[in-house]
């Protein structure tokens, strides 16, 4: 009877260390104020443009001892948030200037031992005469490995890297020429695509693009001169080129697009292939196969296939195809919606 009572005792210890471990695990951020003062700034005011594909959350992180993924929320609105690290940055040299954010994206995600920070924005200042100057772009990603806890760690790199954003910035003045009205700059993205030759031009040139840079400006570093198609599908899943007077096959890997006859193709790593784009509204879509993170607990997957320079892989998990996008800020592919299989 001693034994059942020590068992049982035993086993009530663990639940409770499990639950009070989960419940001191953080479902919310809070960009952490910092210490020291700025000698010199030169804003009072900033201003958040919210335009991140999901608003409600923050991304998802691992909760407790049982890895459960739950999803990570903002303590208070973002744009108070901003507006407190300015307040702390802010000592008695401060001038009375305004800044705007424009936020594409700010996203925490956990994977094992690894988290990974995500955060892309313009940032404008606005001047004298009402209208608006770009004082700096970023997309930025962040991959923490941590030992114990990479939750509290990579909120902390995303909170201090955000701070170290804010403070660059407030401490000086904008350099470009270019001004803009605050409508314009509520949808800016539509703006930046006119200075990008991938989006401007009525016909993309042929040939092999080996990274989103190259097709961006359009400049091709290699010429297509045949290839093959996956029966009648809009898909190519072999590219030649013509050396010596003879046909050779181009390796797949390494490349990023190519454009075939005035056609965008994306290359898809899961598939081995290239899958046809349409423009559609100014942006080019496509459908292409990707992992699911069956842990996540939305549909949020972009660290799931690849985003940047990070590619997560989950071999055991399953493969889906998906409506995606090219995002024009750094030419990953975001995705949009399922679509059905008809296979």
């Amino acid at each position: 009877m001693k034994n059942y009572f020590k068992r049982l005792l035993f086993l009530s210890a663990l639940c409770f260390t499990i639950i009070t471990s989960a419940q001191k695990q953080p479902d919310e951020f809070t960009i952490s104020l910092p210490a020291k003062k700025l000698d010199k700034s030169y804003y009072k005011t900033i201003k958040l443009i919210d335009r991140r594909i999901d608003t409600t959350s923050l991304g998802t992180f691992r909760k407790g001892l049982l890895n459960t993924p739950a999803n990570l929320f903002a303590a208070q609105p973002l744009s108070d948030q901003f507006q407190s690290v300015l307040n702390s940055l802010n000592g008695e040299n401060t001038e009375n200037g305004t800044l705007v954010l424009y936020l594409r994206q700010l996203f925490f995600t956990e994977v094992t031992v690894h988290g990974y920070f995500y955060f892309q924005a313009f940032l404008f200042s606005k001047n004298e005469d009402g209208t608006y100057s770009l004082m700096d772009q970023v997309n930025h990603v962040i991959d923490h490995k941590a030992k114990s806890d990479v939750t509290k760690e990579m909120l902390q790199k995303g909170s201090e890297f955000l701070v170290d954003f804010i403070a660059a910035n407030a401490s000086k003045k904008p350099q470009s020429g270019n001004h803009y009205t605050y409508e314009q700059i509520k949808d800016f993205e539509g703006i930046a695509k006119e200075s990008i030759s991938f989006f401007r031009s009525s016909e993309l040139k042929d040939g092999v693009y080996n990274d989103y840079q190259a097709l961006r400006n359009q400049l091709p570093n290699k010429e297509i001169t045949n290839v093959k198609f996956y029966g009648n599908a809009p898909k190519i899943v072999r590219i030649y080129e013509t050396v010596d007077g003879k046909e050779k096959e181009i390796k797949k890997d390494h490349i990023y697009a190519i454009v075939y006859k005035g056609e965008l193709y994306p290359y898809l790593s899961i598939e081995n292939l290239f899958t046809k784009a349409e423009k559609r509204d100014n942006d080019y879509y496509f459908i292409g196969k990707i992992k699911l993170n069956p842990n996540s607990p939305n549909l949020n997957i972009l660290p799931s296939f690849s985003y940047g320079s990070v590619g997560v892989s989950f071999t055991s998990n399953p493969i889906a195809p998906f409506e995606m996008k090219i995002d024009y800020f750094n030419g990953d592919f975001i995705p949009i919606k399922e679509v059905e299989n008809k296979r």
